[in-house]
């Protein structure tokens, strides 16, 4: 009840009445019929009363009028209507009648026939009454005639019917004066009844439409009440809407929504700005095409926004341009969702872009630092190449100088002889071919990867090892490695680039310290999961662990976080560049997806406690 609506109540309010006059209506119409039924048969009794009492009254003219054929023949037909009046009664009234009206039947059959003799016909009677002419014949003393016996037996039984006639005639005045009691109490009753029922409706219809306008004053009182609550909330609304826009205005970006046809339903003050329009409202209703963009990028924005629409997908990070109203061109980075109503039914879409223009110059000046990093870096490399090249090639060119001054020498005394010629020849070709394979190892350390490959982590390990193998020997530093035959995944010489850079600085680190034993350890194996250190898109995968850690001392606690820094070095200005070990983060990170870090490590080895920086190297072991 609680739930229904103004309209339906004023529906039951309307059935009510209809139905409170249909049943007043249906009782007038029954008690109306019903006293008509009653009225109708007391008219009916009367009628019939009066009825028999023309029997009567033509009964009695037959005694006494002189026109004995008109009498008889209005007597047959008052006595032919009674008796159809008769049985309009109804089967009660009939009963009281009945026995009283057969005996009277057979007086008038016997009446009818008397009246039916030849001596009773008219001109026999000489324009006489019954009566009269029984007189007559009685004071002449003809009473013993057949004529008197006729006349005197007709009106001793007229006189008998008249007196059953009055029993009759008795019977209806007291059947009257009973059935009118009974009928007019009948009648009263049946107009209380009716007036009772019709009081009853009527108050349960005052009932129901007073409990129903109780229940429409309760809804209109909540209607006011929540009249009231929609205009605080329309009030609220207004200002969240308000503050929605300001927070939208505040956003640091371009913010705009359009409807399915790419029109322009709403802004922020950032991308009313760009598009130099005034007001919110001059925006709505507006497209692409009639933007300072016009078509210039019009119809690609269009194609996009067509995109999200039909596919129901978002499109970000969309690098595009946007001509401005002075001419000038500007890049954003624009992303798009599905706009939808609260029935998820996409309805337009909604866009955000941010200028990167900016930024993009930032990149691109940062993209010209790193190279020249890298180049810096290279130049390092090369450097240090250099010096190890020059160590590697010392030994062999000592030999060669030192067989070519033997045999100037013998030459001069006459002393070369053919086999200290072939002994010496074959001694400088040798330091040659060592010099050339030390040429060779050196040019693939600098060529350019392609593409990352599988390669062996301890094949590639021995080839750095190999580069600076002159500087291990001339510093006494042993090597220690305890390898797995494992594959790694990545850019191999970028690689070996990075171990060199811990290498030469666990060398320079080495040769600064004063120890009996200069030890690099080399440690490798298989790990089953990635985990968060390395790209999100390899965290799960298979990787190789590189260690690689000295016994040098370690790296100063309030240095060891920023040695990965450009240009952070221990070495001195005139010693490092400070850009070796940023550029192997960047080698592993950007270019080959893993990760690089630094600790003091404490160990022993060979009963000897030692402490050195150790370098874990996460590459993954899986294709990317």
């Amino acid at each position: 009840m609680s739930e229904l609506k103004i309209k339906d109540i004023s529906l039951y309010n309307f059935l009510i009445l209809l139905l409170g006059l249909i049943l007043s209506s249906t009782i007038l119409y029954i008690s109306i019929d019903k006293i008509k039924s009653l009225h109708n048969q007391l008219t009916v009794l009367t009628n019939t009363k009066n009825s028999f009492l023309e029997v009567k009254i033509n009964t009695e003219r037959l005694l006494s009028s002189i026109d004995i054929e008109e009498a008889n023949k209005v007597w047959i037909v008052s006595v032919e209507n009674f008796d159809k009046a008769l049985k309009r009664l109804d089967i009660e009234q009939r009963k009281k009648l009945d026995d009283l009206w057969y005996i009277s039947k057979k007086e008038i059959e016997k009446i009818k026939k008397l009246l039916q003799e030849d001596i009773m016909q008219a001109h026999h009677l000489h324009q006489k009454s019954i009566l009269m002419l029984k007189g007559e014949l009685f004071a002449l003393s003809q009473n013993k005639t057949d004529h008197f016996i006729l006349i005197n037996s007709l009106t001793r039984k007229i006189e008998y019917l008249v007196q059953y006639e009055k029993f009759i005639f008795n019977e209806f005045g007291r059947m009257d004066r009973v059935d009118k009691t009974n009928i007019d109490k009948q009648i009263t009753t049946t107009i209380y009844y009716s007036i009772l029922f019709t009081f009853i409706i009527i108050s349960m219809m005052i009932v129901l439409i007073y409990i129903m306008n109780k229940k429409i004053s309760k809804i209109e009182l909540q209607l006011l009440t929540t009249q009231e609550n929609l205009n605080t909330n329309i009030l609220e609304l207004n200002d969240m809407k308000v503050l929605l826009q300001n927070i939208i205005d505040s956003v640091p970006a371009s913010i705009f929504w359009k409807d399915k046809n790419s029109v322009y339903l709403g802004a922020n003050k950032h991308f009313l700005a760009d598009a130099n329009v005034p007001t919110q409202k001059n925006i709505i209703g507006k497209n692409d095409y009639e933007m300072p963009w016009g078509e210039k990028e019009a119809k690609n924005y269009i194609e996009d926004d067509n995109f999200v629409i039909t596919s129901g997908k978002a499109k970000l990070n969309i690098e595009e341009t946007q001509t401005q109203e002075d001419g000038s061109i500007i890049h954003v980075i624009t992303s798009k969702v599905p706009l939808k109503n609260s029935k998820d039914k996409m309805i337009g879409i909604l866009g955000i872009y941010i200028d990167v223009t900016e930024k993009k110059k930032i990149a691109e000046e940062l993209t010209q630092k790193n190279r020249l990093l890298i180049q810096q870096s290279k130049m390092a490399a090369m450097g240090e190449m250099l010096e190890n090249i020059a160590h590697q090639w010392r030994q062999p060119l000592s030999l060669i100088l030192s067989s070519a001054s033997g045999i100037k020498l013998k030459q001069e005394y006459d002393m070369l002889d053919n086999e200290f010629l072939l002994e010496s020849i074959d001694n400088i070709s040798k330091s040659v071919e060592h010099l050339n394979q030390t040429i060779e190892d050196f040019r693939n350390y600098f060529k350019q990867d392609k593409k990352p490959i599988f390669f062996s982590i301890e094949k590639t390990v021995d080839k750095a090892l190999f580069l600076v193998q002159s500087k291990l020997k001339n510093r006494s530093i042993h090597i220690e490695k305890n390898m797995s035959q494992s594959l790694a995944f990545g850019l191999e010489n970028e690689f070996i680039q990075v171990i060199m850079n811990i290498f030469n600085n666990s060398i320079d680190a080495l040769e600064k310290v004063n120890v009996e034993n200069r030890y690099l350890f080399i440690e490798s194996k298989e790990i089953e999961v990635c985990g968060e250190e390395v790209d999100k898109e390899l965290s799960t995968c298979k990787c190789i662990e590189l260690k690689i850690y000295d016994n040098a001392g370690g790296i100063k606690e309030e240095i060891i976080d920023k040695i990965f820094d450009a240009y952070f070095t221990t070495k001195g200005e005139e010693n490092g560049t400070g850009i070796g070990l940023f550029m192997s983060k960047e080698m592993i990170k950007k270019h080959m997806k893993g990760s690089i870090s630094v600790t003091n490590k404490q160990f022993t080895f060979n009963n000897t406690e030692y402490k050195g920086a150790l370098f874990t190297i996460l590459i993954t072991a899986e294709k990317y």
